[in-house]
């Protein structure tokens, strides 16, 4: 009869969880097509709406709301996208991964520079409307909106632009 010891006993208890496993499998890269758009789409109507209703109406709120939903929900898109990370060490990453990868980053700075200058405009709008002792939240609205672009485009266009072998 061998008696476990207590280093034994942790591994058992940690291969019950599954998480060991887990991080066996390679991880499955998959097209989020609807959540990054749904995403983009929350973000820029929440900047517009919370641009355009200015700083004292309650609509300021419902499109900072907007704005922050769509960030949160794009950075989940962003980690679990079709995307695989640059410089990845569990995942191999092949010439057509970074074909893609970089295709689609090229398509997000469009995209990022547009709306730098459309924002631009949107934020002298915005001072020349404004009391300008609340004039820094059109520029906090403009930062969120762009890096919701950062994170979320490029996982919207490679899940949209590509046939993905493992769609169902």
């Amino acid at each position: 009869m061998s008696r476990k010891t207590l280093l034994e006993r942790l591994d058992d208890l940690v291969g019950w969880t599954g998480i060991p496993a887990l991080s066996q499998q390679p991880l499955r890269r998959r097209p989020l097509r609807w959540p990054a758009t749904l995403a983009l789409v929350l973000a820029f109507g929440g900047a517009v709406i919370a641009t355009a209703q200015g700083i004292v109406s309650n609509g300021y709120w419902i499109g900072y709301a907007a704005l922050m939903t769509g960030f949160a929900i794009g950075n989940f898109t962003n980690i679990f996208g079709p995307l695989k990370p640059p410089a990845s060490l569990v995942e191999r990453v092949d010439e057509w991964d970074r074909a893609v990868r970089s295709q689609a980053y090229l398509v997000t700075f469009g995209v990022f520079a547009a709306t730098v200058f459309v924002g631009l405009f949107a934020i002298l709008w915005a001072l020349a409307v404004a009391p300008t002792s609340l004039s820094a939240r059109p520029i906090l609205i403009l930062l969120f909106l762009l890096m919701t672009i950062l994170t979320t485009t490029p996982t919207a266009y490679a899940s949209w632009h590509w046939r993905w072998d493992d769609e169902r």
